[in-house]
């Protein structure tokens, strides 16, 4: 089963109000749920999986200590990366950050999906070649573009929730993406 799985009467709203009443499972499930994305998202900026793992940790544990703060119809999910971006901002600002080559950490964590046939070792190897090429593109973009492209598309959250967490306008979001990936699209030979 998939950490990210949940019940459908077990919305983030619902389990925010659970745990706000005390409820610790309702952190768990939360933690199970977010986890795995928001600690792809922040490796993908700091590319230091223990740096990156506290940066997590802290997260939840900031989650824990201010639960009654958060607006359970807003969501959890757009709070969470915002506390986790705006960490792992402080890390990059306390240490030179040196991206290192070949590093993997990004296709570590989000990993193969496991409903799949297991691949065969050419089609393994040309899938690595394109995370790769997929990263070194990401990491050519201005750090701002590849936020957003990382929250989109790792963190996995809406264009409005990247919006909360990067706290600007929807379209100004929205437009941002847009002109990224046409970029990626360009550079990758995808397309216009």
């Amino acid at each position: 089963m998939h950490e990210d799985k949940q019940p459908a009467h077990e919305t983030d709203a619902y389990l925010v109000k659970r745990l706000q009443a005390g409820e610790l499972d309702a952190f768990d499930v939360l933690f199970r749920k977010y986890r795995r994305k928001l600690l792809a998202y922040v490796l993908g900026l700091l590319h230091d999986r223990e740096r990156a793992e506290d940066v997590v940790q802290e997260s939840f544990v900031e989650l824990a200590a201010k639960m009654r703060k958060i607006d359970p119809e807003k969501g959890v999910s757009p709070w969470l990366y915002r506390v986790a971006r705006n960490r792992a901002i402080d890390v990059l600002r306390h240490r030179r950050f040196e991206v290192l080559p070949g590093d993997d950490y990004l296709a570590e964590t989000v990993g193969a999906d496991s409903s799949r046939e297991a691949p065969t070792p050419d089609g393994e190897m040309v899938a690595e070649e394109r995370r790769q090429e997929v990263r070194r593109m990401l990491n050519a973009l201005p750090e701002k573009e590849r936020d957003l492209l990382m929250l989109r598309f790792y963190g996995d959250l809406t264009f409005a929730e990247i919006a909360q967490v990067v706290r600007r306008p929807l379209g100004t979001v929205l437009w941002q993406v847009n002109k990224s990936l046409k970029k990626l699209r360009k550079e990758g030979g995808g397309g216009k």
